[in-house]
């Protein structure tokens, strides 16, 4: 995120004269402090100052437009401004991944990161996770979206076991960069992974109890699996068991999701 942080100490030292005009009257009459972007922009100053010094992997976009805005920058600056903090690089997958991801027709698969960030998903993935938010990743789904309290039947065995497995999958990583932007930015905005982060005595779940409201209920089993030359990309597999009602309602599923491309 270094060149990040250079654009934003050099936005900050030419910050427009309006930004300047909301802050009390002082001797220098160019640029702003870091505390001042802070105050203008309602971060917390220490956050900020992690920005500056490049220490924060993936900024939200929220973050990043209240900082254009302070800035006063137009729509090509802002567009470069979110291309730097979220490089496409960083989210690519080998395309053997891909390939494997697609051709995965009766079952929902995902291929995350570490942080359980989405890289890749096929048309059941989407389809089941289709009109939620924050679905680029799975832990923002399960602590930020309004609506996963009602999608995962039993949330507070679902939200543990994904906070088990953020803490099992980063080990003693746990405190890299890209992790502590992602834990920073729940923490502050969800009080139960709050508690359980503190916590993190929970096992991870084979089992995952999900209501879709265009098929109803499904008991799904859940399965990680490793990817031959892409160490640092797994697998999330939710399959269901042979005869049952939760492979009908996947065959519903992916008819659906057929209809609508």
């Amino acid at each position: 995120m270094e060149v990040l942080a250079d654009l934003l100490r050099a936005l900050r030292t030419t910050a427009p004269l309006d930004a300047l005009a909301r802050l009390p009257r002082r001797g220098r009459t160019r640029g702003l402090r870091r505390d001042e972007v802070a105050m203008l922009t309602g971060l917390d100053p220490e956050y900020y100052a992690r920005l500056e010094r490049g220490e924060v992997a993936e900024p939200p976009d929220w973050v990043l437009d209240v900082l254009a805005r302070v800035f006063g920058l137009d729509a090509d600056a802002v567009d470069r401004m979110h291309r730097l903090a979220h490089p496409a690089v960083r989210r690519r997958v080998p395309p053997v991944v891909q390939q494997t991801v697609d051709n995965w027709h009766r079952a929902p698969v995902f291929a995350v990161n570490r942080r359980l960030d989405v890289l890749a998903s096929n048309r059941l993935a989407r389809a089941l996770f289709d009109g939620m938010d924050h679905t680029d990743n799975l832990m923002r789904h399960a602590f930020l979206e309004p609506g996963a309290q009602g999608f995962f039947r039993n949330w507070e065995r679902e939200a543990c076991s994904k906070v088990a497995h953020l803490a099992a999958a980063n080990g003693d990583d746990a405190d890299a960069p890209e992790v502590r932007d992602l834990v920073d930015q729940l923490c502050s905005e969800s009080t139960e992974f709050r508690r359980m982060w503190g916590r993190r005595d929970a096992e991870v779940d084979e089992f995952k109890h999900m209501y879709h409201p265009e098929v109803g209920d499904m008991d799904l089993r859940h399965d990680t699996l490793s990817v031959g030359g892409a160490p640092d990309v797994l697998l999330y597999v939710c399959h269901a068991d042979p005869g049952s009602a939760a492979e009908e309602a996947l065959t519903l599923l992916g008819i659906l999701a057929a209809g609508e491309t």
